[in-house]
This record gives C-alpha cells, structure tokens and sequence, in this order.
C-alpha cells in the first residue's frame, strides 16, 4: 500500500514538471519572435495625381513630375519677299559606242556651254560641277538556245553481239537508236550597246532678268546634248525676313493668349518659357506669281520664266501663367 502511495507521487511530480517545462520553452518562443513592422501608408491624395507615398518603390522611382500649369499657346510669323538667287541645274549628256567618243562629244558640248556663262560676268564660285559620271549602256536581244540531247543521232546503227545459251559466238543484231530532238527554248541576253557621259551643272544667277536669255543661249551652244534639270528660286540673305516673321509670330502667340484667357474667364499672367520651333523656312507664294513675272519681249520667241514671291515662315511657342 505504501509503495503504491509512492509510485503515484512520482508520476504526479512528474507531470507537474513537464506541464512547468511546456510553459517555460513557450514564453521562451514568445519573447524570441521579432514583432512585425507597421507600414505606414499616406493616403491622402493631392489635387490632380496619386499620392507618390502610396507608390511602391520601383513605381515611385520613374514618378512623373507635375507638368507647369498655364496656359500654352503657338503663334506663326510670316514675311514675304521677291527671290534674288536663282539655282540653274543643267547639264549636257553624250552617247557614244566607245568612251572616248562619249566624253569627247559631252566634253565639246559642255565647253560651248562655258562659254556662255563666262560671257554673263558669272563669279566662278557660282559655278560648280553637281555631277559627272561614265556609265555603259546595254539593251537586251531575243535568242533561241537549243541543248543537245546525250542519245546518238538517228542513223547510227550500234552492233550488239547477242549471246544463245550454247552457243560460243551468237550472231550480230544491227540496232538503231532514234535520235531524240534538240531540246530549244527562247532567252534574252544583254548586249553591250555603248557609253553615256553625263555631265551637270549647278549655277546661282544673281541677275533674274535675265533667266530666260541665259536659258536660250545654253541650249543654244549645247544642243541636242542639253540637259535641264529645272530651277529654284531662294533669299541669299533672310536674317530681315527672319526677325519680321519672328516679331509677328510672337505677336499672334500673344493674341492667341489673350483669347485664351477670356474665354476661359481667367487673368493672364505673365509670360514664363518661350521658344521657336521648326526653324525658319522658305516656300514659293504661288498666288503672287504673277506681280513678280517677267517676260522677254524683246525676244519674241525667248523663254519667259516667273519667279514669283518666296515666304519665310517661323513658329514659336510659349507659356503663360495666370493670375
């Protein structure tokens, strides 16, 4: 009885300290663990935009700032003006079935041609050759190919020994192969026919009036070789025109602004970025050609050329804020 009250201390002491130990190795955990972070997220929004805070790091890096509030308007200046330059392009051009008589030809030619500006009084720095070149011409013929075939031709009798079981020499056969036709078809080839010289020509004519009389004297001197590749009109010098187009471009951005402004029931401020866009161009006023043609009527039979009026265009654009 007294051994059995002994053994049921011992498992109760037992128990007792393994229910401590459980309670121990718990706290234990607990105190160990790391409390997590508390993110702290703004949410509040600004006027227009997602809060930045709110982003996630990769997104908040390419963040786009605020583009400047105004009133963005573009406003385009021109100003025109009577071209003082002319561009010629011409040239001479010679074919020939060896290159010396091509070259010879176009050469001769473009000398008569030389002449003739050096007789307008044309500085040599408005002379310059754009291009020169030797080429080959060719042209393609009709043929007929015929191939022909690996068979013998018809008639040729072939000997062929025929062997009997038996036999030692059996007799001889004449056999005659048919001859199989000529396999023919049509091609093209290209067939060196000569040598093109092309030799061009740019001039800048500083006397317009005379355009046309220039244009018939070179045709003249060159004849049938004579090539004209057309002609440009142009401003020599357009910084005046440049600086009338650019006032005025600003002066109608300024209008625009205004306009802007009071429909839009607001105050214009003052002006904070302007810039010029595009650069400044030049491009033909085909409705003013007729105030700056010119004909030739002391020739009756000269070419009349019209070189009209050109227009220098430029663009700006600006930022305005408001009040």
């Amino acid at each position: 009885m007294i051994r059995a009250l002994h053994s049921r201390k011992k498992a109760i002491l037992f128990l007792g300290l393994g229910m401590v130990l459980l309670l121990a190795l718990a706290c234990a955990s607990q105190l160990g663990t790391p409390e997590a972070p508390v993110q702290v997220v703004d949410r509040s929004v600004p006027q227009g935009g997602v809060a930045e805070a709110s982003l996630p790091s990769a997104v908040r890096a390419g963040f786009p700032t605020q583009m400047q509030q105004g009133i963005w308007v573009s406003g385009r200046g021109e100003a025109t003006a009577v071209p003082d330059l002319a561009i010629l392009n011409l040239g001479v051009e010679s074919f020939g079935s060896t290159v010396a008589e091509a070259r010879s030809d176009a050469a001769e030619a473009m000398g008569q041609v030389m002449k003739v500006v050096a007789g307008r009084n044309i500085a040599d720095r408005d002379v310059q050759t754009k291009f020169f070149n030797i080429n080959p011409r060719y042209s393609t013929r009709e043929i007929t190919r015929c191939v022909e075939p690996d068979e013998p031709a018809s008639g040729v009798e072939t000997s062929v020994q025929q062997v009997l079981p038996g036999v030692p020499e059996g007799p001889t056969l004449e056999i005659v192969r048919p001859r199989t036709k000529d396999e023919c078809f049509k091609d093209r080839e290209r067939v060196l026919i000569g040598y093109q010289v092309t030799n061009q020509l740019t001039i800048k004519l500083r006397d317009l009036d005379g355009i046309g009389e220039l244009i018939d004297q070179v045709t003249e001197a060159g004849g049938d070789l004579i090539r004209f590749q057309g002609i440009n009109f142009t401003i020599d010098d357009t910084k005046e025109l440049k600086d009338q187009a650019r006032i005025a471009a600003i002066e109608d951005l300024r209008a625009r602004a205004n306009q802007v402004a009071a429909l839009s029931g607001v105050k214009l401020g003052a002006l904070i970025n302007i810039s010029e866009s595009g650069g400044s161009q030049q491009r033909p006023v085909f409705e003013s050609v007729a105030r700056g043609a010119f004909a030739m009527a002391a020739a009756p039979l000269a070419t009349s050329i019209s070189t009209g009026e050109l227009e220098v265009v430029v663009n700006m654009q600006a930022l305005f804020a408001i009040e």
